[in-house]
């Protein structure tokens, strides 16, 4: 049997090119991997995904317009509301006495101003800790209020330093 044919196939003598194109191999993986992470457009133009904050409700204030004082604490106090009653009446601005119920949930207040002879609810007012807000309808959409809601009267109101930002909303309810 002769064995130099597979000898010739399986044990070729090496070509000059072949050492040649060796040299080139870890050049060539380089440029593989340069080619591989390079972008057509650069790095400043790549669309930036912002989330926009989602705002929950903390209150439903429609659901608590018509009851008095002490009805709108029943519900508030049993889903995890921090009540602080404030007794002390006081002069309204239309000349009548109130005092004040504010419920807070993590950090939005909802103050209720009532009547305390009556116990009628005279408004709510939505605010948040952090004090000021550039666009109130954020504090609507904390107190469930649509700006179109025919049962309540919306008063945004601006901050004394900063008017045109917003210290909270005032909710007056309407005469039924």
């Amino acid at each position: 049997m002769n064995f130099s044919y597979f000898r010739n196939i399986c044990v070729k003598p090496r070509s000059p090119y072949l050492k040649t194109d060796m040299r080139y191999i870890p050049f060539l993986s380089l440029a593989l991997l340069l080619g591989c992470a390079s972008t057509d457009r650069p790095a400043s133009e790549t669309p930036t995904v912002s989330t926009v904050p989602t705002v929950s409700r903390a209150f439903d204030v429609p659901a608590l317009v018509g009851m008095n004082a002490d009805e709108i604490a029943r519900p508030l106090v049993s889903q995890s509301v921090r009540p602080d009653h404030d007794q002390t009446p006081r002069e309204s601005a239309t000349g009548g006495t109130e005092a004040l119920y504010t419920y807070w949930r993590d950090t939005t207040a909802l103050e209720v101003s009532y009547d305390p002879a009556t116990l009628h609810v005279n408004s709510f007012f939505i605010k948040t800790k952090s004090g000021h807000t550039a666009d109130y309808t954020s504090l609507l959409k904390l107190a469930n209020v649509s700006k179109y809601d025919k049962r309540l009267t919306i008063e945004p109101i601006a901050s004394v330093e900063n008017p045109q930002q917003f210290t909270g909303v005032k909710l007056v309810p309407a005469v039924q």
